[in-house]
């Protein structure tokens, strides 16, 4: 059985009677929950976990999660005592708190990145080397940092994960492969398929503006429109959508034909458990593996899918992983256009 421990300040505690491990190409944070009686063998002190304190998460040795406790539930009588404890990595920092108010005229995704994951002792490692600058680029009122961050990767085509130690990621899908392929009748346990078209669409059309010349802002505009058609869906489903920001015809084009192919990818999803939490050249599952699947109940035979949750957990039935597989368009995320910089009366970029 794995052996999950929580670090704090050099301490470790372990013998924990339950515990999940939750890691998302979906979410920014990886996440935990674990469950004990507040003594354990070998312990004969209540444990001193406040919440708030730094932590490390690792699981034989090897970290999953470095960030926070964020909840401390003790719950007790006169006879017993349990504890609960859950926490995030250090980027929860980044989906809970505003972003700066700043503007950023010729800086790369990169650069405003590190600009406002600095202050919350977040670095950012960039394994996609996409730091072309932005004309301007700023944080919307209220905007989060990665709602910031998420809007700015997406004009790149960039996705923002972690890697379990506390860092930013900006990456692309499918940038890890997985060793083992997932074979039903061999390693997969059960699967539960899900295929849900409620947001899928058979015809998808983005209606936009942009300038009437490239440097000119604000008065003269023109009407853009691209469409994309799903032909795997039998009806008539038409789906408008509104650009975010001006766009050329290139643009809106990439843009339509993303949001057809998310719909489409995330639509289809198959949640695997598989004995073990490692594969069997030792290393651990993993978001954004693509992995080999054979599964004839879901007619799938070698197909490459894309790990995008793994849940690690110890309940009453035993330690189990899920993971949940979509095909790889579902966080295809295309190019959308960057945002102008806007003219000022003088004539000067804002």
């Amino acid at each position: 059985m794995s052996d999950i421990r929580l670090v704090i300040d050099g301490q470790e505690w372990g013998g924990w009677q339950a515990y999940s491990v939750h890691l998302s190409m979906q979410e920014l944070s990886g996440s935990f929950t674990l469950q004990v009686t507040d003594r354990w063998a070998g312990q004969d002190t209540v444990r001193p976990v406040p919440a708030g304190s730094f932590c490390e998460l690792t699981v034989d040795g090897e970290v999953l999660i470095t960030g926070y406790v964020d909840v401390r539930a003790p719950k007790y009588n006169s006879q017993s005592h349990q504890m609960t404890l859950s926490g995030r990595d250090k980027t929860a920092d980044l989906i809970d708190c505003t972003a700066a108010n700043t503007q950023w005229i010729g800086r790369g995704l990169a650069d405003v990145a590190r600009t406002l994951a600095q202050p919350f002792g977040i670095k950012v490692i960039d394994l996609v080397n996409v730091n072309a600058p932005f004309s301007t680029f700023k944080p919307d009122d209220g905007e989060t940092v990665f709602e910031a961050l998420d809007r700015a990767a997406r004009i790149r085509g960039v996705l923002l994960t972690t890697d379990g130690i506390g860092n930013l990621v900006l990456t692309r899908a499918g940038y890890l492969r997985a060793h083992d392929s997932l074979v039903l009748g061999e390693n997969i346990l059960t699967g539960q398929l899900q295929v849900d078209l409620r947001d899928v669409f058979s015809h998808y059309t983005l209606k936009g503006q942009m300038p009437g010349t490239d440097d000119y802002y604000g008065e003269t505009v023109s009407a853009v429109m691209a469409t994309a058609v799903d032909t795997r869906i039998g009806r008539y489903r038409p789906r408008t959508l509104m650009a975010e920001q001006n766009v050329d015809n290139a643009c809106a084009s990439d843009r339509v034909t993303w949001e057809r192919n998310v719909c489409w990818g995330r639509a289809q999803a198959i949640t695997y458990e598989v004995q073990g939490h490692r594969q069997s050249n030792g290393d651990l599952w993993r978001p954004n593996m693509l992995v080999s699947i054979t599964d004839a109940y879901a007619d799938l035979v070698e197909v490459q899918w894309l790990i995008t949750d793994v849940a690690y957990s110890l309940n009453e039935n035993g330690e189990r992983v899920e993971l949940t597989v979509m095909p790889r368009e579902a966080f295809d995320i295309g190019p959308l256009p960057e945002p102008k910089a806007k003219k000022s009366r003088t004539g000067e970029s804002q």
